[in-house]
C-alpha cells in the first residue's frame, strides 16, 4: 500500500513524518550503544583467549569480587563471556523487530497481524536479554561462592529492558484488539 491516495496526494502528515525520523534516530542510537557494547565484550573476551590470564578491565558481570581469594578459572571467564556475548545480541533483534514494526506503519499497515507479531517478537528479545542476564549473573554468584560478592542484579539496564518487554507486549495486544475491531467493523459495513 502506498503513502499516497488516489489523487496522488501524500497521506502521512508532517508531524507522523517526524515522528518516525526521530524513531529512526532513536533507533540508530540503540544500534550504535548495542554494537559498542558488543565490541567491548568481544575485546575482553579475544584479550582473555589471546593471554589466558584475566584482561585489565573488569568482567562485563554486574557481580564484582571484592575479596579477592576466590579463584575462578579462565573458561569458566570464557563460558561466561560467550554467555553474555550471545544474550546481549537479542538487544539488537529486538531493535530490528521495532525498526520492521515502523517500516509497516510508514506503509500504512497499522492493523495488521505483522504489527502485533512485531511487537511481540520485540519484547520477547527484550525479555531474553533481561531475563537472561540475571540468570547468567545468578549462576556466576553460584561459581563464586567462596568470594564476597558485591552484586547489583538490579541494574538499570534490568529494569529499562523489562519495561520495555512490557510495553512491548502491551502494544502487541493492543494491534490484536484494533485488528479485532477492524474486522468487525469491516463486517458490519
Amino acid at each position: 500500500m502506498s503513502n499516497y491516495n488516489y489523487y496522488g496526494k501524500n497521506t502521512i502528515s508532517k508531524k507522523t513524518e517526524k515522528g518516525y525520523k526521530a524513531f529512526e534516530t532513536i533507533y540508530y542510537i540503540g544500534i550504535i550503544f548495542a554494537v559498542l557494547r558488543l565490541v567491548e565484550y568481544f575485546k575482553w573476551t579475544f584479550q582473555l583467549v589471546k593471554k589466558w590470564s584475566l584482561p585489565e578491565a573488569l568482567f562485563f558481570s554486574k557481580i564484582t569480587l571484592t575479596n579477592t581469594d576466590t579463584e575462578i578459572s579462565i573458561a569458566t571467564y570464557l563460558i561466561f563471556a560467550i554467555a553474555y556475548i550471545l544474550i546481549f545480541c537479542f538487544i539488537l533483534l529486538g531493535l530490528y523487530q521495532l525498526k520492521e514494526s515502523i517500516k509497516l506503519f510508514e506503509n500504512n499497515t497499522i492493523f495488521k497481524d505483522e504489527v502485533s507479531k512485531s511487537f511481540l517478537k520485540a519484547g520477547k528479545s527484550f525479555f531474553i536479554f533481561a531475563f537472561g542476564t540475571f540468570i547468567i549473573d545468578i549462576t556466576l554468584l553460584f561459581c563464586i561462592m567462596g568470594g564476597i560478592p558485591f552484586i547489583d542484579l538490579m541494574s538499570t539496564e534490568l529494569v529499562v529492558f523489562v519495561l520495555l518487554g512490557y510495553l512491548m507486549y502491551f502494544l502487541s495486544d493492543v494491534f490484536n484488539k484494533g485488528i479485532m475491531i477492524k474486522e468487525e467493523n469491516d463486517l458490519t459495513i
